[in-house]
């Protein structure tokens, strides 16, 4: 038991002394405010985001760290800003309530997009969503979306997805 709280003491120093020679690089700074960035770094920047967002179902995360304070929202339900799309998507998007199955995405001349299946816990049909987001160097700053509920009666299956 001692040598345990050895160690733990003696990685807890070595830890400690490594920050006070921290020095962010622009891999670990916050992707907003927006700074320079090359299509390559746009490109792994929104696959990052995707990953938070839409496999993850950490939303909060993925805004806050990849969308601009005053980003442009062109959803007719959720005001401008990057703090009234956290507030509106805490409660409807969860990992137990939810599942988002990623179709398509693609990132390109600062747009990036992603279609998707979401399925919604209780709800009888799901619903197809495409996401399309403009960067501006680093970080998100606008966003639009097209959201269609499965009809109960469709006629082709395969029509969504």
């Amino acid at each position: 038991m001692r040598l345990i709280s050895v160690v733990v003491s003696v990685f807890g120093l070595a830890s400690a002394s490594k920050l006070g020679s921290y020095h962010p690089t622009a891999a670990t700074l916050p992707n907003c405010p927006s700074r320079p960035a090359s299509p390559a770094e746009q490109r792994a920047i929104f696959n990052d985001f995707v990953n938070d967002f839409y496999v993850e179902k950490n939303t909060t995360k993925a805004l806050l760290h990849h969308m601009t304070e005053d980003y442009i929202q062109h959803n007719p339900n959720v005001l401008s800003g990057r703090q009234s799309s956290v507030d509106f998507l805490a409660t409807l998007v969860t990992p137990e309530g939810v599942n988002m199955t990623i179709i398509h995405n693609n990132f390109d001349n600062n747009t990036g997009y992603i279609h998707y299946r979401l399925d919604t816990l209780g709800a009888p049909e799901p619903t197809a969503i495409v996401d399309i987001f403009r960067f501006d160097g680093t970080c998100i700053v606008e966003h639009w979306d097209v959201i269609q509920v499965r009809p109960a009666n469709a006629t082709n299956p395969l029509a969504m997805w």
